[in-house]
């Protein structure tokens, strides 16, 4: 099963999302109550556009030997 955005404008459904699917499938169409974007929303929103990706030429195991390097060392009995 599949789920894609789209917009009914009162004679066809427009797709918002390319859709990964043959011709000739069957689909299922919901309506959604078109409810106004909450506070909540649009500060997430606006959080996930200052958000980046993580981007490091090293390879994830280079990087935990570097975390493991750089802690400090305390004898606790716990052998990590």
């Amino acid at each position: 099963m599949l789920s894609i955005h789209g917009i009914y404008t009162g004679k066809e459904i427009r797709p918002l999302e390319e859709i990964p699917a043959g011709p000739n499938v069957r689909v299922i169409i919901t309506f959604l109550e078109d409810e106004p974007a909450s506070d909540t929303d649009q500060e997430t929103q606006e959080f996930l556009e200052l958000c980046g990706t993580w981007e490091d030429e090293r390879s994830p195991e280079e990087i935990v030997r570097e975390i493991y390097e750089s802690r400090t060392s305390g004898d606790k009995g716990i052998l990590l």
